[in-house]
């Protein structure tokens, strides 16, 4: 073509995803912190709306005509739901790796992409690199500075199983790691990154780097999070009431053992709510789940004998 200048574009090494509904108050920090990062390769973002009603798609926009080739925005003509929304995302991710931000989150460090990509071009083995986060309120105020249930290290698919200990703004993956979700995955309620790393955990490792570089926001309308430890706990469950149906059977034993923690945990925030019979039915699933670990037959003991001794005071069940 003589006479014109034609640029290059050099596809992107990480597709960025950020989900959002109703987001107008925090996508554009979600956007801007993605903006931020520097990298030694190029990067695109997309934007996933799951048909907001307010104003997240026109900021959503205004970046793209910004950022032309870098900012691409999802625009969906029907609503999709919370799995379905980021499977699509997911789909439409043109990069080698895939980071994961919801629009409520962002990232801390301009370095991170660097960092993560650097661990997964290094070890093939590895299917999912992630680092500690930040938790905070909707105003960015930490509530909880260090977000580390699990050390930093590398972990597999028995580990992840047990516990998800990864946060969802500090995952970066491989791409096309989302088309291995079994089909049930669409039918369970609001829980999309627990599902994705155990199926992470099956084609390889994950490796937590011990560095702090996401703030995970607790905000009033989030999905999981703002609703309280019992919701997220009956979440989980859910996906542990399925997880033997695809999971080899060399892996059941470490699926009912999480299953009768969760009943464990779940027994012991019903006691502490006074609902007693709830208690002994969760502590006896527990029980049931995982009967050769006697710290589950514990936690019955401790929930008849404290319904037993509300009876006697007048407590009666609702």
């Amino acid at each position: 073509m003589t006479g014109e200048l034609v640029q290059k574009v050099e596809p992107a090494v990480v597709s960025v995803t950020i989900t959002a509904f109703n987001s107008e108050r925090w996508i554009a920090r979600a956007l801007d912190s993605a903006l931020s990062q520097k990298t030694s390769f190029p990067i695109e973002i997309i934007v996933g709306d799951d048909c907001s009603s307010d104003r997240t798609v026109a900021i959503a926009r205004s970046y793209k005509e910004r950022y032309p080739g870098i900012v691409r925005v999802l625009e969906r003509p029907a609503k999709l739901g919370m799995q379905r929304n980021y499977y699509e995302t997911f789909e439409t991710c043109r990069g080698k790796y895939v980071a994961w931000l919801d629009a409520d989150d962002y990232w801390t460090d301009h370095h991170k992409l660097q960092l993560q990509v650097e661990v997964l071009e290094s070890d093939a083995s590895v299917s999912v690199c992630s680092h500690f986060v930040r938790q905070v309120d909707q105003n960015g105020v930490p509530q909880r500075e260090n977000q580390r249930t699990f050390p930093a290290g590398r972990y597999g698919v028995k580990d992840i199983v047990s516990e998800n200990f990864v946060q969802s703004p500090s995952i970066v993956f491989r791409n096309g790691l989302h088309r291995s979700l079994p089909e049930s995955f669409f039918e369970l309620p609001g829980l999309v990154d627990w599902p994705m790393l155990v199926m992470a955990g099956l084609s390889g490792d994950i490796v937590v780097l011990d560095r702090v570089m996401a703030n995970y926001s607790i905000t009033p309308g989030s999905a999981y999070m703002s609703k309280g430890p019992l919701y997220q706990d009956r979440l989980d469950l859910i996906f542990c009431e399925h997880m033997e149906q695809f999971l080899p059977a060399k892996l059941h034993g470490a699926v009912r053992r999480a299953r009768a923690r969760k009943y464990q945990t779940i027994a012991y925030v019903l006691r502490q709510q006074r609902d007693f019979r709830g208690s002994r039915n969760a502590a006896f699933k527990s029980v049931m789940s995982g009967w050769q670990t006697g710290g589950n037959v514990k936690t019955l003991a401790i929930s008849l004998i404290l319904e037993a001794h509300a009876r006697l005071r007048g407590y009666r069940p609702q």
